[in-house]
């Protein structure tokens, strides 16, 4: 039997499943919490940075990602605040670095999480990923299904997805369409080989 457990969320008392991850237990009450990066058949990342939350703890409001904090029973979470408004903001002008997207809905949503920000109100520019938000679930589902053809290329600014090499008749790689599917802003079409061009290493 599944065990649940009482959480409060912006003053609501919600019973929720233990085994979930906060991100999802607040979407299972219809609760909007922005994320681009989650999954709910994978681990979590948090590389979108969006899904802040604030919990309570140690007698002050601390924020978490939500994808990556556990349900625990009283827990106590607020998920509207000028600092999550800042957060979140913040998260979205660094994604927004890597338009234009494929996806205008992701890209909207976006858009509006930077909204109503003035003293900094600039989406920053700069990106040599331009479409991909490198958010991570084409890797992990990649590795899900257990190809492993995709991986984290570079630091920092020249941080890039690329692929890894197979051999034989499998050096392509193949036509699952995992990714492809998976990815949120519309970046991989047709494939991952053509979305992705650098290599781990030559072939």
């Amino acid at each position: 039997m599944e065990e649940l457990v009482e959480i409060v969320v912006d003053g609501r008392s919600l019973t929720v499943s233990k085994s979930a991850n906060v991100l999802q237990a607040l979407r299972d009450h219809g609760i909007d919490i922005p994320a681009l990066c989650y999954y709910p058949a994978l681990e979590a990342y948090a590389s979108c940075g969006l899904c802040m939350v604030e919990i309570w703890s140690n007698a002050i409001w601390n924020p978490r990602h939500a994808c990556l904090l556990e349900v625990e029973d009283g827990l106590q979470i607020t998920t509207v605040t000028p600092r999550l408004q800042r957060l979140r903001s913040w998260a979205a002008k660094i994604l927004l670095r890597g338009r234009p997207f494929h996806n205008s809905e992701a890209e909207d949503l976006l858009l509006k999480l930077v909204q109503g920000e003035t003293a900094d109100g600039q989406v920053l520019s700069g990106s040599t990923t331009e479409g991909c938000i490198l958010c991570g679930l084409c890797i992990r589902m990649c590795r899900k299904i257990g190809k492993n053809r995709l991986t984290y290329l570079g630091r920092g600014k020249n941080l890039r997805i690329g692929l890894v090499p197979g051999e034989g008749n499998k050096a392509t790689c193949g036509n699952c369409s995992a990714c492809r599917d998976i990815c949120p802003m519309g970046f991989i079409s047709p494939d991952a080989e053509h979305a992705f061009k650098a290599r781990l290493y030559k072939e």
